[in-house]
């Protein structure tokens, strides 16, 4: 009877099918269904978002972020890893205001990969009228980083771009959704135009903003200066916030963060003590005092007032007691000549609170936005190690303990986190 026959065909295709995709894997056998399935797109769907960044810490999973989350698990499979991170870990990130997720796929692993390729084809694919990403659009996918490259809405017109963070998401995709996605009032989900939900906002420069609690249908206005905050809040190490923005900035503290780390400290203890003032290290009244009607330190132009520990591309030195011109020239790796030529000294004879010019370290500028890690060789190594002031002997062009070491040293003084990576931020601090 054709009917059996047919049934038995399709039991034993069906069978084959399983036990193929069951020895690929479960990323394999995810990646033969079809795609996902929204509400119809409008006859106007969504245009592409702007960059809404992190400006709050609420942690906590929002709707839309979750139901992207069973949606691509549901269709494809992998791995979850999280939606939410905690607001002191790392750096600005979304996931800190629940609007990330990070899907664990291995692009090591070639079923995961094609799981991947599956999805973001999907994703970025044209919608009928050839609009470009009409997924993306109506999800309110803000950005998407995987295997070392980053797609974003507010740079579509660049497609994917190689991506220069401290992490090169190989073992996972990373989506970072806009507010109107995060809170799932996108056409994917609603049939219906999601307009641009610009968030919460900043009211202080360097204060966190509010949670979000309603749609915004306008962008936030420029926050108010954190100069212009006249009051005397006793700060001490770890302290957050606008104060601290205007604490570094009176200190000539470089990078601004907002963060009352070791650099701070040290930079406050140190103004303190020149200052007659007790050393605390904390914010007393008398020391807001001081450094709000302290004179302004006029540096040339090729110069920037920096702590002696950031290890800056050209800075101005100010000279202390006991401080000889070749001491300062051994420290910094500069040579006598460079540096009497830089900052116009006629003679090795320095006075004290003087400020020289200690010539830039240029050398490195080209690995800029070169990543480097436990396991890395080559050039770049080296060039990180040497400036890293490292002896002779470990500049080996290999990144091991003793270079994960030094690289965690220069994070934790500056109050990053030192986990051993050598990103842009550090090349920076090195000076590139």
């Amino acid at each position: 009877m054709p009917w059996v026959h047919r049934i038995a065909s399709t039991v034993v295709a069906t069978l084959a099918g399983a036990l193929l995709l069951g020895a690929l894997g479960t990323g394999a056998a995810q990646a033969a269904v079809p795609d996902p399935v929204g509400q119809p797109a409008p006859p106007t769907p969504e245009g592409f978002t702007p960059y809404l960044p992190q400006v709050s810490c609420d942690p906590v999973v929002k709707p839309g972020t979750d139901a992207l989350r069973s949606l691509l698990m549901g269709t494809y499979g992998g791995r979850d890893l999280g939606i939410t991170r905690a607001c002191e870990i790392g750096a600005l990130s979304e996931h800190k205001e629940g609007r990330a997720w990070d899907w664990g796929l291995n692009a090591a692993v070639p079923a995961e990969k094609a799981v991947a390729k599956q999805f973001l084809a999907w994703l970025l694919a044209p919608g009928p009228s050839g609009m470009a990403a009409l997924n993306a659009r109506r999800l309110g996918v803000m950005y998407v980083i995987w295997d070392g490259r980053i797609w974003s809405a507010y740079r579509a017109s660049e497609g994917w771009r190689s991506y220069g963070g401290g992490e090169a998401h190989a073992g996972h995709i990373h989506i970072s959704l806009a507010w109107n996605g995060a809170t799932k009032r996108t056409s994917f989900w609603t049939g219906n135009f999601g307009a641009v939900d610009y968030g919460p906002c900043v009211a202080v420069e360097g204060d966190p903003a509010p949670v979000w609690s309603a749609p915004r249908s306008t962008e936030c206005p420029t926050p108010v200066s954190a100069m212009s905050l006249t009051g005397t809040p006793l700060l001490a190490k770890e302290a957050e916030g606008a104060y601290v923005v205007q604490l570094q900035r009176l200190l000539k503290v470089s990078p601004v963060t907002g963060y009352f780390g070791p650099i701070t400290y040290t930079a406050l203890s140190t103004f303190q003590s020149a200052h007659g003032l007790p050393v605390t290290a904390t914010t007393t009244p008398p020391t807001w005092s001081a450094l709000r009607n302290a004179e302004p330190t006029v540096m040339p132009p090729t110069t920037q007032p920096v702590s002696a520990r950031s290890f800056p591309a050209s800075f101005g030195y100010r000279v202390r007691e006991g401080d000889s011109l070749s001491a300062i020239a051994a420290k910094w790796g500069s040579t006598v000549a460079a540096i009497k030529s830089a900052s116009g000294l006629q003679s090795d004879v320095i006075r004290v609170g003087q400020v020289i010019t200690v010539p830039c370290r240029s050398g490195i500028t080209k690995f800029m936005h070169t990543t480097l890690r436990k396991g890395s060789k080559g050039v770049a190594v080296k060039a990180l190690q040497t400036a890293l002031r490292m002896k002779p002997k470990y500049r080996t062009g290999v990144f091991g303990d003793i270079t994960k070491g030094r690289v965690s040293a220069l994070k934790r003084s500056r109050g990053w986190k030192p986990n051993g990576v050598a990103g842009p931020a550090v090349w920076r601090a090195l000076g590139a």
